[in-house]
């Protein structure tokens, strides 16, 4: 109870804007999730597509908020798939200001022979939802 009252203080003493995009955050990742249990795998491409996708510089103080707006949502909400549902939350919101991105699925072995699963997103040379190892790069979209 008392973790949950810190977490609202916190919300509520953040600047007007980064609260606003935190709800964006945790609505769009509610969103996704509950899409991904209705939608097949194979159509994600197809409706999260970006082909402007183009090297560039965006704001980094632009794409600073959103990462850390989709780190503290995914923290909030516990969900199977996390960094595909991240990843997918920051392509939209990416995509809502103009934002070329692109996001790529890859696989590794872990330990124990056991193969692993990761998605991450990239606008421009800055990691949104970061890689986080060496995967072999399955789709990029």
């Amino acid at each position: 109870m008392k973790a949950e009252r810190n977490r609202w203080r916190k919300f509520l003493h953040l600047p007007a804007g980064e609260r606003m995009i935190l709800l964006e955050a945790v609505v769009l990742q509610m969103g996704i999730w509950l899409l991904l249990k209705l939608v097949p795998y194979k159509m994600l491409p197809r409706l999260f597509s970006d082909t402007d996708f183009k090297e560039s510089s965006p704001e980094t103080e632009k794409l600073k908020l959103i990462k850390n707006a989709v780190q503290r949502s995914s923290g909030v909400i516990r969900l199977h798939n996390r960094c595909l549902v991240s990843s997918l939350t920051a392509r939209c919101m990416l995509r809502r200001r103009n934002i070329p991105s692109k996001i790529s699925l890859g696989v590794a072995r872990g330990s124990g022979g056991k193969i692993r699963a990761h998605a991450w997103i990239i606008a421009g040379n800055f990691e949104v939802v970061e890689q986080m190892g060496d995967y072999t790069v399955l789709h990029v979209f």
